[in-house]
């Protein structure tokens, strides 16, 4: 009932709404109007606030436009507004008006990730003291365990949309930025809010082996321009490192 409830305020259905609509029929089509326009603005204000960038890019009017055809065609089925938009950048993907832009989807997606990651339960991490002992006590540190935190997240993307939405996020010119070159980003919890990170193929390659549970010997990629040291020390300002553990046959 509450989907074809909001789905005849979102359309031009009266037959389901009327019949719960007290007074005339002028009456009713006045309060039709009214329910549907809050409806419809309420929703279209949420869609903005979870893909404000997604907004930006292609301008207010069209971004209104285009959440209204997806309002019809995918109304809310939660009332946390947060869950809302989960298959916007599929949508996005199909819209006929949107395909000359066609990284767009791929920007709504990335919107909406780092927004579950904003949502997501903290997790414990270690701190730079800690992990620098540990290093220090391990005669061997080429077979130290690195877990990362579950709040971390590797992405290929096939545009360059990370670099574009970190130019938004800062206000800065994205002129420089060439959208069709792939990139690998990483999504982390800073704090309270997630953040993202444009990486290198070898720090990818790097943090996926440690994911996978590799002793840090092994996660080194053969590469000359890798930078362990480096790497690490990101890591460690991210707060991306949970545990470290050595090695056991």
């Amino acid at each position: 009932m509450h989907r074809d409830f909001i789905q005849a305020l979102l359309s031009q259905d009266k037959s389901l709404l009327y019949p719960l609509l007290k007074g005339e029929a002028t009456e009713k089509a006045v309060r039709f109007q009214v329910y549907q326009n809050n409806m419809v603005v309420s929703l279209q204000d949420a869609l903005a606030d979870i893909f404000p960038i997604t907004q930006r890019l292609v301008g207010e009017t069209f971004f209104r436009a285009m959440a209204r055809e997806f309002l019809l065609q995918q109304p809310p089925t939660s009332p946390i507004i947060s869950e809302y938009g989960a298959h916007f950048s599929d949508f996005i993907r199909h819209f006929e008006p949107a395909q000359s832009v066609g990284f767009l989807p791929d920007v709504a997606s990335l919107e909406y990730q780092l927004l579950q990651l904003t949502h997501a339960a903290e997790v414990n991490t270690l701190d730079h003291q800690s992990i620098a002992t540990t290093f220090d006590k391990t005669p061997d540190p080429s077979q130290l365990l690195i877990e990362l935190t579950p709040n971390c997240q590797l992405l290929h993307a096939p545009f360059a949309i990370g670099s574009l939405m970190l130019a938004n996020q800062q206000n800065v010119s994205s002129d420089h930025i060439d959208i069709n070159e792939s990139e690998y980003i990483l999504l982390h919890k800073h704090f309270l809010y997630a953040k993202l990170s444009v990486i290198s193929f070898d720090q990818a390659c790097f943090i996926k082996a440690l994911q996978q549970g590799t002793t840090l010997a092994n996660a080194v990629p053969e590469s000359d321009d890798f930078d362990l040291g480096g790497s690490l020390a990101k890591l460690i300002e991210w707060k991306l490192i949970r545990n470290i553990a050595l090695m056991t046959d």
